[in-house]
């Protein structure tokens, strides 16, 4: 894709389009998390139910600080460990905080796709609030033309990042138990082992 092509994605998202994205897991539905109206056409999409709050994405863990400059210092040290990676940490957060609205609720999931995937979400505006792109209960596109034609519809633009290196959903660490000295829990496995992320945790 051109700067040009990359630019209309941008504009799609300021205006609270909705996109689907490639990523190291599978194809994610995004839209800028900072629109509540976009967010809840997600839901709609997805027909997903809200109490299931939505992912945000990241570029750096520098940037999931400065959106919840409250995170625990433990927790934000873990962070460093498991990000970027095929992994969502969920992490205490006040809805509304930097006035980002995704049903989260007091947690949400935080995510920072590595290169090269990663480097499309550096063209963007952020956060993004992402979630798989197929309609709740079906499986997890790993390939663009195996999103749904009703999720493609309600689209403004649908980037073709080719196959994606996993094929797998994230897994789904929940870092709160750190908050009272406790340990990470796996809530999901997904594309990385519970061995992978015990590796990370004790570097």
């Amino acid at each position: 894709m051109t700067a040009a092509d990359w630019e209309r994605v941008s504009a799609a998202l300021d205006r609270g389009g909705l996109v689907v994205l490639p990523s190291d897991t599978v194809y994610g539905l995004a839209c800028l998390a900072s629109l509540p109206t976009a967010v809840e056409r997600i839901y709609h999409v997805k027909e997903r139910q809200k109490d299931k709050p939505l992912a945000l994405v990241f570029t750096s863990v520098e940037q999931i600080i400065d959106l919840n400059p409250e995170l625990p210092e433990a927790i934000a040290g873990v962070l460093t460990k498991l990000l970027p990676g095929p992994v969502t940490a969920v992490v205490p957060f006040i809805e509304g905080s930097g006035g980002i609205h995704v049903h989260g609720g007091g947690s949400i999931g935080v995510r920072i796709v590595p290169p090269p995937a990663g480097d499309i979400y550096k063209k963007l505006p952020g956060p993004l609030a992402v979630t798989s792109a197929n309609l709740s209960g079906d499986p997890e596109p790993g390939l663009a033309g195996e999103i749904q034609p009703s999720v493609v519809e309600a689209c403004e633009i649908v980037v073709d990042g080719g196959d994606c290196e996993h094929r797998r959903p994230s897994t789904v660490v929940d870092l709160r138990p750190l908050e009272d000295e406790g340990s990470p829990e796996i809530l999901r496995q997904g594309a990385m082992t519970a061995e992978k992320i015990r590796e990370r945790l004790n570097r």
